[in-house]
């Protein structure tokens, strides 16, 4: 007899890779459904999973909140089953109502707001809310040491991972660089003005950046691509559905993990340094801790956050690219693929329940 779980997520179902995963790997033990808002995304559709999706026409932060507190309070009272929720704030109010009712509490992320008076607020928030739930479970060791949570709740690690997006072998003879993820607060121009460098001390490389994601460096980068007339070498995407991503994967060589350094990153492990290095890629990394634990000389170069740095990087791999292999950079990291990690570190949580 298959069992129930209920996922609870603020943001829409597919958003947010890990929950997708989990539902993509338990769908044939498990009765699945997921509760999330509804952001005009395309819907993604998996089987035995049921996706519930709340609508609303309020336009603030708080109205908008209210009525996902009240849609999330309205389903757990008649849920049978395992509640999976992912943080969000002001998610205690669910549990400090449903107090008989036992529902775990998922920390994907610490605060990651640019002022440190804001940070501190919310960490605070957070740290207060998964003190009320029945479990506990973070996304690394970092994460959970920077925690204050009562020592009697059970504390999980549920790391994260990536499945194999391309299992093409990569021909590193030219630079084929692909950067995945947000274009907010991660300052990828640098990496475009590290390309443009390379490029001017190199003007015999072919190169080409493949750039997939939107936010608020999208126009600014743009507008150096113009300026400079990169166009034939940086290649501006926007926002593409994860489910599309294979080709790129398939078709580059190079993965650019870029983060700033700072505090409030350093923890934070990137999805895409995970999917780059399984599926083949040379992962260029700047040098948090969280990426320290993953990249190594055999699949990967660690930098500083500045455009020299990423342009000594891409004149690095040139001089090495004739040892490349992306067997041996796919096998360097295989206990990251979603399906070992589901089986060792989430079953035990729900088994729990």
């Amino acid at each position: 007899m298959k069992g129930n779980i209920l996922f609870i997520d603020r943001g829409q179902f597919g958003q947010l890779v890990d929950t997708l995963a989990y539902c993509q790997h338990l769908n044939t033990d498990y009765n699945i459904e997921y509760l999330c808002f509804e952001d005009n995304y395309p819907h993604i559709n998996i089987p035995n999973v049921k996706v519930t999706y709340v609508t609303t026409k309020y336009k603030s932060k708080m109205s908008r909140g209210v009525k996902f507190v009240i849609s999330v309070i309205l389903k757990c009272i008649r849920y049978n089953g395992v509640i999976f929720l992912v943080y969000f704030p002001g998610c205690a109010i669910v549990k400090r109502l449903l107090f008989w009712k036992k529902i775990h509490v998922d920390v994907r992320t610490l605060s990651v707001a640019y002022d440190q008076r804001i940070r501190s607020k919310e960490d605070r928030q957070l740290n207060k809310a998964i003190n009320y739930f029945d479990s506990i479970s973070c996304i690394s060791e970092g994460v959970k040491n920077k925690l204050n949570y009562k020592k009697n709740i059970p504390m999980f690690i549920l790391p994260l991972g990536a499945d194999e997006l391309s299992n093409k072998d990569k021909d590193f003879s030219e630079l084929k660089l692909l950067y995945v993820g947000t274009l907010s607060n991660r300052n990828i121009k640098q990496t475009v003005v590290g390309v443009k460098m390379f490029l001017n001390k190199h003007p015999d490389q072919h190169l080409v950046y493949h750039i997939i994601g939107d936010g608020d460096e999208y126009s600014l980068i743009h507008e150096y691509i113009k300026k400079n007339e990169l166009a034939g070498n940086v290649i501006l995407h926007g926002r593409i559905p994860h489910s599309q991503l294979s080709q790129y994967f398939d078709n580059c060589n190079i993965g650019i993990s870029y983060i700033p350094i700072t505090e409030y990153y350093e923890f934070q492990p990137p999805t895409k340094t995970f999917e780059y290095i399984l599926s083949g890629l040379f992962c260029i990394a700047t040098q948090t801790l969280a990426n320290c634990e993953v990249v190594n000389k055999s699949n990967g170069i660690l930098i500083q956050d500045t455009s020299d740095a990423f342009c000594k990087a891409l004149e690095d791999v040139c001089d090495m690219r004739q040892i490349l292999d992306s067997k041996k950079i796919r096998k360097s990291q295989k206990n990251y693929l979603w399906s070992n990690l589901i089986d060792e570190y989430l079953i035990p949580i729900i088994k729990q329940y």
